[in-house]
């Protein structure tokens, strides 16, 4: 009895195993990715990655990453993307005029407008984010005054 017990488990363990091998690829799981399945609004997914690479920019130069030439050349060229996504973003929900260059509020253009609803959701953005620390390992916001990154453990 015992024999034909150790058989059929090993049979079974043969079968998980072999399984990821002999499933056809129409079976086989699929992963869901981030970045290949935008919202249900092409447009807010291009805002929400332009303003995610702004943040990730400020991150990057945060930890030392980055120097502060690399930084205003990424950040010139990504407030760039970002006003143009803001811009179309609204332009389609009807919120603001998108009349003018798309560049006009980009950092160091010099004609910033105080009444521009992008550049005041900018300022927004990075006001909430200064005196923030993050974990130079992973990345996560680091809260309060701990010693370890509640992400992934390692020493702040």
């Amino acid at each position: 009895m015992a024999i034909v017990i150790g058989l059929v488990m090993a049979v079974v363990a043969v079968l998980l195993v072999l399984d990821p091998i002999l499933r056809p690829a129409s079976r086989a799981p699929q992963r869901p990715s981030v970045f290949d399945e935008p919202d249900d609004d092409p447009k807010e997914h291009r805002k929400e990655l332009a303003l995610a690479a702004l943040k990730e920019i400020e991150f990057d130069r945060a930890t030392g990453k980055l120097s502060d030439t690399d930084y205003q050349s990424m950040l010139t060229r990504y407030t760039k993307e970002a006003v143009e996504a803001l811009r179309e973003s609204e332009a389609e929900a009807g919120i603001a005029g998108g009349n003018g260059p798309a560049a006009a509020g980009v950092a160091g253009s010099g004609g910033v407008e105080a009444d521009d609803p992008i550049e005041r959701l900018i300022a927004e953005t990075r006001a909430a984010n200064k005196g923030r620390r993050f974990c130079s390992n992973c990345g996560a916001a680091l809260e309060g005054s701990g010693r370890f990154c509640v992400e992934c453990g390692a020493k702040a």
